[in-house]
């Protein structure tokens, strides 16, 4: 399977897969220390680390973002496309961040 991440001219960001998971993913995390994505599965509760690199005009975009969207092709037709929640972990630069 590969996986991409694209940002649209409005700066929307999406993961584009030519294939299909096993489970629905229900959340991305971005990593702001290791600068890396995730992805959760709510179904099996699995997690997968992506080895998609991130360059870092593009990690100004996703520190702004609560969501991105999923995008599942078959390199002809999309067959799947949906929203997720964009969770960030180890931002030490966010506002009013403190430890529980």
């Amino acid at each position: 399977m590969n996986i991409d991440l694209l940002i649209s001219k409005t700066h929307d960001i999406g993961l584009v897969t030519t294939g299909k998971f096993d489970s629905v993913v229900t959340a991305a995390m971005f990593d702001h220390e290791t600068q890396s994505l995730s992805l959760e599965f709510g179904e099996t509760m699995d997690t997968m680390h992506l080895n998609v690199p991130i360059a870092e005009d593009f990690v100004n975009y996703i520190k702004q973002r609560t969501y991105l969207y999923m995008i599942g092709t078959d390199k002809s037709f999309i067959h799947e496309a949906y929203r997720i929640p964009l969770m960030h972990i180890n931002d030490t630069k966010a506002d009013k961040v403190g430890e529980w």
